[in-house]
């Protein structure tokens, strides 16, 4: 098994091989900053212009994406946080309520026996007792 194992890493670790098209050792530098090549580097290095806009391109199209996406997970919070909000302050409203309702049975109960009491006192009153 060791040896399978052994195989394995030593084919990986050979078959890195890099395949370059362009020979940039051929580049001098001018005198007066500019660069001198090849007419065959002219290609390589069309395409390494033409690459670094695409990927400035693409870098700028991926951070508006993630400003969007920002955008729009602070909005989300705020929505979430706006519900959560209103939530409580209508299980706040809901709690006075019950206390009030409880209240007012009380209070209910409490001007029947007034009532009661105030009635009989008048009926024995009305006859004379």
């Amino acid at each position: 098994m060791k040896k399978f194992i052994a195989a394995i890493l030593l084919l990986c670790f050979s078959a890195n091989v890099a395949m370059a098209d362009c020979d940039w050792t051929q580049i001098k530098k001018l005198p007066d900053g500019g660069f001198e090549y090849n007419p065959t580097l002219n290609l390589c290095v069309g395409n390494l212009v033409q690459t670094n806009k695409t990927q400035a391109k693409q870098i700028q199209d991926l951070t508006t994406a993630i400003d969007l996406k920002d955008a729009a997970l602070l909005a989300a919070d705020q929505r979430t946080q706006l519900w959560e909000t209103t939530s409580l302050n209508e299980q706040d409203r809901l709690t006075k309520i019950d206390n009030e309702s409880k209240t007012n049975e009380w209070i209910f109960f409490g001007l029947g026996v007034v009532t009661v009491i105030g009635s009989g006192f008048m009926a024995a009153k009305l006859l004379g007792k």
